[in-house]
């Protein structure tokens, strides 16, 4: 298990960018405290696991300060006996007003033994906010595999287009492009195996 606590001073900004592809059991736990007015705490992540691969995040931003600002985006792809799990949470404590904080988790399930377990959760303490948080679990869409094999691309290569897609927006989060592009082709190695 990894465990990361940071403080982000007045003015501070952090980016956090995860991938990861399971193992039996991995999980990363990180605690952000926004401590000062124009703090900003920005992460995102992505997930492709198959077989009986486990992978579990744990996240908790803390506003501490007013007029701060969090995102979170992660997105998880599960074959086989696979299993993604997204806990976050987001405080605003009394006196933050001004704080602005978004959290995303979505999921695809590929097969009926893979299974996601996504929880956003806010904790509000202070009046004058701007939060949103959403979770959503699915299958590919159908319509959109039809449409991709209708014009001739086998259903493998169907099936890896839009799972790329799916994990696209948290991959392009990364500012890096050297870091990003090599994110993206362990991506696309690990979605060949489960496409």
């Amino acid at each position: 298990m990894e465990e990361v606590s940071l403080h982000i001073a007045k003015g501070g900004k952090y980016r956090g960018h995860f991938a990861g592809f399971g193992s039996k059991l991995a999980r990363m736990e990180l605690v952000i405290a926004l401590e000062g007015e124009g703090a900003e705490a920005h992460l995102s992540g992505v997930a492709v696991l198959d077989g009986k691969r486990h992978s579990d995040v744990t996240t908790h931003v803390i506003h501490r300060h007013g007029n701060t600002n969090s995102t979170q985006l992660f997105k998880h792809v599960a074959a086989g006996h696979a299993r993604a799990i997204y806990q976050g949470k987001v405080t605003v404590a009394k006196g933050a007003d001004g704080s602005d904080s978004s959290q995303t988790a979505k999921a695809l399930l590929l097969g009926d033994q893979s299974e996601a377990d996504l929880k956003p959760e806010l904790e509000i303490f202070a009046d004058d906010v701007k939060c949103a948080h959403g979770a959503a679990v699915g299958d590919l869409d159908a319509e959109s595999l039809f449409y991709l094999r209708a014009r001739g691309i086998p259903e493998s290569q169907a099936r890896g287009l839009l799972l790329q897609a799916f994990l696209e927006d948290a991959i392009a989060e990364i500012a890096n492009i050297d870091q990003r592009e090599l994110v993206r082709t362990e991506l696309l190695t690990a979605l060949k195996v489960i496409a």
